[in-house]
């Protein structure tokens, strides 16, 4: 026992309790034992107390252990789980950056495409625009000419209906100065027919020809 007494003594030290005072022991306990019996009873009650010591510890160092294995397992899992997540999130990186590139590219390609479109429909508006200004002066280009043109027949016609009423007026000046200028000639004529003798009046003769509306001479 007194060869045991010195690693008891270091085990003691290092539980942090020192020997000859066991937990839950009284003050008078902790006293100088009588030598002889008692100390030898002290002894085992040192050893008792220390062996439920180690126990204990050894349950805590293995409960230690088994949460330090726990951890380093929860440990490798994670940085497992943290390299899946890189990798995953490296991939998606770079699915991304393909789908952005596709996308940037189709883009350019619609606006491109946009572009050249806007710039010929600019094109065919202009184009539009200059055939409508034109088609408008042409139009009144012709509205003029045509009202021009009205006018001046308007004129012609005009200038025309007063010759044509003066020609009538003149020709019927004409007409009846014919009529009595055969008025006359025919009066002369019929009043030298009646004065020869052995002939028939001038108006007997005419009668005969169907020239006057009475009946034809009888035979």
């Amino acid at each position: 026992l007194k060869a045991r007494r010195p690693s008891l003594q270091r085990s003691a030290d290092l539980l942090g309790t020192p020997v000859g005072r066991p937990r839950g022991c009284s003050g008078a306990m902790a006293k100088k034992a009588p030598a002889g019996g008692d100390d030898d009873k002290m002894m085992e009650e040192q050893i008792v107390y220390m062996k439920k010591k180690i126990e204990i510890l050894q349950h805590r160092t293995m409960y230690k252990q088994e949460q330090a294995s726990n951890s380093k397992k929860s440990e490798a899992e994670l940085r497992q789980r943290i390299r899946e997540l890189d990798g995953s999130f490296q991939k998606e990186s770079e699915r991304c950056r393909e789908n952005t590139g596709e996308m940037s590219r189709q883009y350019r390609e619609m606006q491109d495409s946009f572009n050249e479109r806007i710039k010929v429909l600019q094109k065919s508006v202009a184009d539009a625009k200059h055939e409508i200004e034109a088609v408008t002066k042409e139009i009144e280009r012709v509205r003029i000419e045509k009202d021009d043109i009205i006018r001046q027949k308007d004129v012609e016609i005009k200038t025309l209906s007063h010759k044509m009423e003066t020609m009538a007026f003149e020709f019927a000046d004409m007409l009846k100065e014919t009529l009595d200028k055969m008025s006359q000639r025919i009066e002369v004529t019929h009043n030298s027919w009646d004065r020869k003798p052995g002939k028939p009046p001038l108006m007997n003769q005419l009668k005969a020809f169907s020239l006057t509306d009475g009946p034809p001479p009888s035979k």
